[in-house]
């Protein structure tokens, strides 16, 4: 165990949910008392078809993979996953735990995995981790909840002016901060991330959208933004 994690980068445990606010001698303790497994994985590959059974905690360490769905046009990324992502881990105890999508390697990935009764006993020992993997279920769950709803709207301007909206609802007000990075939001829409940049930008300079100073920080106008929800 000791050995797995002495090949596992430091800044994996910053840039994971699941282990925010371990001190030292908590990362120790996780490291050391469950019997985790790491893997490599090629470009590629799958981890995962859609169905199959699941029988342990997953972790990315490094590298990328995509959840997709075979859907009757062809294959729909539902999710990118990046180091620190914790892979469908609420379906873990389910009653029938199984894939609830295909899981395919994009980049070179390494996988950390812990078997189902010892990532129950890790959750149960651990009150930070399991506040972190609860956490994570429930923001996992309304992403993919805000992700449904803005199927609704065909064009990449439609989706950020929904989306906009109804951070501007629940935020209260005209001037708005992301919840997600750029590259998770261009996830949540379906698109690529220079695609996303370059519509975003075509609605600055139209004056819908302001950008404000700070990371993520827009002010919004309200009624451009529903002209572009009405648009054809």
């Amino acid at each position: 165990m000791k050995n797995i994690f002495e090949a596992i980068p430091e800044r994996f445990w910053t840039q994971t949910p699941l282990f925010h606010g371990l001190d030292e001698p908590g990362r120790r303790q996780v490291s050391r008392a469950y019997r985790w497994a790491l893997a490599n994985y090629q470009p590629g590959q799958y981890l995962a078809a859609m169905g199959d059974p699941m029988d342990r905690l997953l972790l990315v360490v490094r590298g990328t993979i995509a959840a997709e769905v075979i859907a009757p046009r062809g294959v729909l990324i539902i999710e990118t996953l990046t180091q620190g992502a914790l892979l469908a881990g609420p379906v873990l105890f389910t009653r029938d735990p199984r894939f609830p999508v295909q899981v395919r390697v994009v980049q070179e990935t390494q996988i950390l995995s812990l078997l189902r009764g010892e990532a129950l006993r890790l959750l149960g020992e651990n009150p930070v981790v399991l506040e972190n993997f609860l956490r994570e279920g429930g923001e996992r769950i309304l992403f993919l909840a805000e992700k449904i709803r803005l199927l609704q709207f065909a064009s990449i301007r439609q989706k950020i002016a929904g989306h906009f909206l109804e951070l501007s609802r629940r935020q209260g007000g005209c001037e708005i901060t992301l919840d997600y990075t750029l590259e998770r939001l261009a996830d949540l829409f379906g698109v690529t991330r220079p695609a996303l940049s370059r519509c975003l930008g075509q609605m600055v300079d139209e004056g819908s959208v302001t950008r404000r100073e700070g990371k993520g920080c827009f002010r919004i106008s309200p009624s451009g933004l529903e002209a572009v929800l009405e648009e054809d």
